[in-house]
């Protein structure tokens, strides 16, 4: 390679930067798009939308009985008794059992099982005689304390 050629490529070289500067300054720069309070609005309203369609649909299959899993005859709460501020006594009917519940802050126990003829609050009209044990628990369910 000659010297001249050598003197051309470092002057090309040590030049070629500015002029990319030059040519990147006559450019129209593109700036940032500022976010207008139109933008905003309509974020909201796509939002509101979005969550309007959302509980709109669990609405619908609450009302048709798409979130039950149990049929409401199979499962119910027939009763229930405060005992203090956290504790109370629940008698649930799931399928032809009852269950007599204790329920206090953070845990639920089984104090009883009841099947048959021993099932609290049936109908007398089926023939069914209700038990002492159901009679003295109705009493105190509704604040009768007498013996």
């Amino acid at each position: 390679m000659s010297v001249s050629r050598l003197t051309t490529l470092i002057v090309s070289l040590s030049i070629a930067p500015y002029v990319w500067a030059d040519e990147a300054a006559t450019l129209p720069r593109q700036t940032a798009k500022v976010v207008s309070s139109g933008d905003v609005a309509q974020w909201l309203l796509a939002l509101i939308l979005v969550l309007a369609v959302f509980f709109l649909s669990v609405w619908l299959l609450r009302k048709s009985g798409g979130l039950a899993f149990v049929g409401k005859s199979q499962l119910a709460v027939l009763a229930g008794l405060s005992l203090g501020m956290r504790e109370k006594l629940v008698l649930v009917k799931v399928g032809e059992k009852q269950l007599l519940l204790g329920v206090s802050g953070g845990r639920i126990d089984k104090l009883l099982e009841l099947e048959g003829d021993q099932r609290l609050f049936m109908n007398n009209a089926e023939g069914q005689e209700t038990s002492v044990f159901a009679k003295k628990l109705l009493q105190v369910m509704q604040g009768k304390h007498h013996d």
